[in-house]
């Protein structure tokens, strides 16, 4: 299995979501940890770094070029969600400065010096104890951005939106007063389309 297979797994085991296993992470990854071709991930350290290092580090090592400007994507796609996963910190300096750097927590570094050997699951199982995993959080998050709408007596939930917000408010506010006794038959909803579908309902 090569590296960045290897750090896909890592990823992975310690759930995040399918988009934070991208490549740009898994070399974030790979980067942070200093960890070369044929290292053993025992070798892994957490030196402070910057952005410019780690796509430095992974065009010298893994001959995968990333483009200067591409930080920002790099910080997105693979630093934002790293942070919230407790996988990373800073050092506190302003977003802005040249002094800036990210490093692995020590937390983090134990449980991937741990990849490949015997304490590896128990390692995990104790991480994830300690730190909700990136994909319950973003579920759980997503959760409560849904919009609570009553149809026909019945509890749905739309997706966050002004279309949506809209349709609650004709649901829920414009047909109780000026169409009483009226039924819902149909309404989508952007992520769901036929949310509720009556297509038995006899035509009046």
């Amino acid at each position: 299995m090569s590296k960045i297979e290897e750090a896909r797994k890592i990823l992975k085991e310690l759930q995040v979501p399918a988009k934070q296993q991208a490549d740009i992470c898994c070399y974030t990854l790979l980067a942070m940890a200093s960890i070369k071709k044929r290292d053993k991930w025992s070798e892994a350290t957490n030196q402070w770094i910057r952005i410019h290092d780690v796509i430095s580090y992974t065009k010298e090592v893994y001959g995968t070029a990333y483009a200067e400007n591409s930080r920002e994507t790099f910080r997105k796609q693979a630093m934002h969600h790293f942070r919230n996963a407790a996988f990373i910190e800073d050092n506190g300096k302003a977003t802005n400065s040249p002094h800036y750097r990210y490093r692995l927590t020590d937390e983090m570094l134990a449980v991937i010096k741990s990849f490949g050997t015997d304490l590896w699951n128990n390692m995990v199982a104790a991480f994830l104890r300690n730190h909700e995993a990136l994909i319950s959080q973003y579920a759980a998050k997503r959760e409560i951005q849904k919009i609570p709408v009553k149809i026909n007596g019945a509890d749905f939930t739309f997706s966050t939106g002004k279309h949506n917000q809209l349709q609650k408010a004709i649901i829920e506010e414009f047909a109780p007063r000026f169409a009483p006794n009226t039924e819902c038959l149909y309404v989508g909803d952007t992520i769901e389309k036929d949310l509720v579908k009556n297509e038995d309902k006899p035509n009046k």
